[in-house]
């Protein structure tokens, strides 16, 4: 792979333990889980057609070793892209995969809305191998990352990369997103 492609993306295989996986599944399952939405010029609504999964918004108060986390993973990417960018300030995301559901148009996690606010994101993997067929992160160009990372694992990547999950065919799969990159001026 030349280094060009080498810096799209920036794995972690052992980001979180497998109890620790299990505690955010935890949470996800005891929370009130909305569908997941998509943007559009006219703002987040439900499009199940683009994107079926439903998640939730814990916040650093309530799961800070989460983000505590996520913020060092973003500043090992953030290094290895030459990118500066601020610790997580937008509330992270539990997502629950189940079959069937999915976010199979191609995207970027940052638009015009959020160009410079997300230079980086994250899709840490809940679930344990076997759970779930299906459910995969692709990031376009297709660099032989058609699989899961295990359990705990965490694929980062540039948030104007382009990418979609495929749907799930089999059980559920639960991942925790993420991005950071500068923080908008108040």
């Amino acid at each position: 792979m030349n280094r060009a492609m080498a810096n799209l993306h920036y794995d972690r295989p052992d980001a979180f333990t497998p109890s620790e996986c299990a505690a955010i599944v935890a949470l996800g399952e005891a929370r009130v889980l909305a569908p997941a939405t998509v943007w559009s010029g006219s703002g987040d609504h439900v499009d199940p057609s683009v994107r079926q999964a439903a998640r939730c918004y814990p916040t650093r108060d309530e799961v800070g070793w989460v983000y505590d986390r996520l913020d060092t993973l973003f500043a090992e990417a953030a290094a290895r892209f030459e990118l500066s960018v601020d610790s997580v300030f937008e509330d992270i995301q539990i997502v629950r995969y189940g079959v069937g559901d999915h976010f199979q148009v191609w995207h970027s996690d940052a638009g015009a809305d959020r160009y410079w606010e997300r230079l980086i994101s994250v899709s840490v993997e809940l679930s344990a191998p076997g759970d779930h067929d299906g459910g995969v992160l692709e990031i376009a160009p297709a660099l032989g990352m058609g699989r899961v990372p295990a359990q705990g694992g965490a694929r980062l990547f540039l948030s104007r990369a382009i990418h979609r999950v495929t749907p799930v065919t089999r059980g559920v799969r639960w991942a925790v997103v993420a991005w950071t990159g500068q923080r908008p001026a108040s």
